[in-house]
């Protein structure tokens, strides 16, 4: 195949992911907390359902 290393510029590409996550996580942070937060409350619902049966 050969040497690839000069192929990709590795610092450009891992500065462009980092760029991309700083600026895209609170958006994916918020529905990710929706979900946990519902989890959470169904977990809390089955478990007072359960103690009453």
């Amino acid at each position: 195949m050969g040497d690839l290393s000069n192929v990709w510029d590795w610092s450009f590409f891992w500065g462009t992911f980092g760029f991309f996550m700083k600026s895209v996580a609170p958006f994916v942070l918020i529905p990710v907390a929706i979900i946990c937060v519902g989890l959470l409350i169904s977990v809390i619902v089955n478990a007072v359902k359960g103690r009453k049966d």
